[in-house]
């Protein structure tokens, strides 16, 4: 493969991805985002229950 063919299968991938609409990009971020936040609330729990030593069953 000649270096004009790589680039030119590189430039056509870069103009593809230059097309895809900032609404698009947005969405997906703002869904990992939400994604993310609902995880960490999930699995927290207090730090004083941790740290007590005290067995509460």
């Amino acid at each position: 493969m000649s270096k004009n063919d790589e680039f030119d299968r590189f430039d056509r991938t870069m103009r593809q991805l230059m097309h895809v609409p900032h609404s698009a990009i947005k969405a997906k971020l703002d869904a990992e985002k939400a994604a993310k936040a609902r995880k960490k609330r999930k699995f927290r729990t207090s730090a004083s229950g941790r740290a007590s030593g005290v067995d509460k069953a």
